[in-house]
């Protein structure tokens, strides 16, 4: 019961950061950034795999509110990092959502959807590789400012790469 609390309390506060970046969209906090689309599709798409592959595909015999936990944390750290003006107070921030947010992912595979380890860590540096794909052509294409230059994408990668490295081998660790 305290995971599905947890749960809960994710997703009201990601629902939070959604209402504010929509209510709050030129603030310097979020304007130049696409913020907004972005918020709403984690919010109205990704943040419901969990719910959809449980409706849909009937995987587990009971819902695995830890790991969608797990899971909605990296987007709740995201928006976090917006709502409370880290990503532009802190230039190097950015690495730690990186560096969670494909570890988790590399975690989440692996154990809630039965991928193999290797499966799971190409899977989570694909979905990374892509996001920094979009944060580059959003900055080129529609002028927002998501990257600083070519050592804040090295990093996000580098740290993305360690985090899927690191969290499975942890868990793995802590498991015996």
């Amino acid at each position: 019961m305290p995971r599905a609390i947890l749960n809960i309390v994710i997703r009201a506060h990601i629902a939070w950061f959604l209402w504010e970046v929509m209510t709050h969209q030129d603030d310097p906090r979020f304007a130049g950034k696409a913020i907004p689309i972005r918020n709403l599709a984690i919010v109205g798409g990704m943040s419901m795999l969990f719910p959809l592959v449980r409706l849909i595909g009937k995987r587990w015999k009971r819902y695995p509110w830890g790991w969608d936990s797990l899971y909605l944390s990296v987007y709740w750290l995201d928006m976090a990092g917006n709502s409370f003006d880290l990503y532009d107070r802190y230039t190097h921030f950015d690495l730690i959502p990186h560096l969670h947010g494909t570890g988790a992912f590399a975690l989440v595979f692996e154990r809630a959807f039965g991928l193999k380890p290797k499966t799971a860590f190409l899977a989570a540096n694909g979905f990374h590789g892509a996001l920094e794909a979009q944060e580059i052509l959003t900055d080129v294409f529609f002028k927002t400012h998501n990257v600083r230059g070519w050592w804040d994408s090295a990093g996000d990668i580098t740290v993305g790469i360690l985090g899927t490295l690191a969290y499975p081998a942890l868990a793995r660790r802590l498991r015996r």
